[in-house]
């Protein structure tokens, strides 16, 4: 596309990278795509539909057709210092744009890095599941040895049946005891 400092000119190859927009659109927004490109295709097509420049006129034509010679020249001049500015960015739009993308990919980096992390801590406990011996397998003493926490231990932890925390004596729910 023209730049704020080139004049204003037809632009040979579109900005946008469709298909690796299209990649990047979910499934279930192609439509929404769809009809963007479609509209965006539309307004190109519009644009394309008028000339690059300014038609020439034949001055010289009007100058002999017309009583007054003079008023053709004034048009003539009047047509010819008339030019139409590109619009500039007064306001920074696209350096603010620009600036926003940039914190986007920073927090989307972040938010992969941290999902990543995320995966890697569940893969390393999913190791550590696989190297469990199956539940059928597994003796009360394995039990203990793998999870010696969650165990009964009858002589450095007592308990009274049923063996859970909230029922034994001094727990801060046991309305029992």
């Amino acid at each position: 596309m023209a730049s704020a400092g080139r004049g204003s000119g037809r632009v040979a190859k579109s900005a946008i990278d469709w298909i690796a927009f299209r990649e990047r659109v979910p499934p279930r927004q192609q439509e929404y795509y769809r009809a963007f490109r479609a509209r965006n295709e539309a307004y190109v097509m519009k644009v394309h539909m008028y000339p690059e420049s300014l038609p020439k006129i034949d001055f010289a034509y009007y100058k002999s057709k017309l009583p007054k010679p003079a008023m053709a020249d004034e048009f003539q001049k009047a047509y010819e210092s008339m030019n139409v500015p590109y619009p500039i960015d007064s306001a920074d739009t696209l350096r603010e744009i620009e600036d926003q993308q940039e914190a986007g990919e920073k927090a989307s980096k972040a938010f992969i890095a941290r999902r990543q992390d995320e995966i890697n801590d569940a893969k390393l406990l999913l190791s550590k599941i696989d190297s469990l011996p199956k539940p059928e397998e597994m003796t009360l003493e394995m039990f203990a040895y793998y999870f010696p926490d969650k165990a009964l231990d009858p002589i450095n932890r007592p308990t009274f049946w049923p063996h859970v925390p909230s029922m034994q004596p001094g727990h801060k729910d046991n309305k029992l005891l």
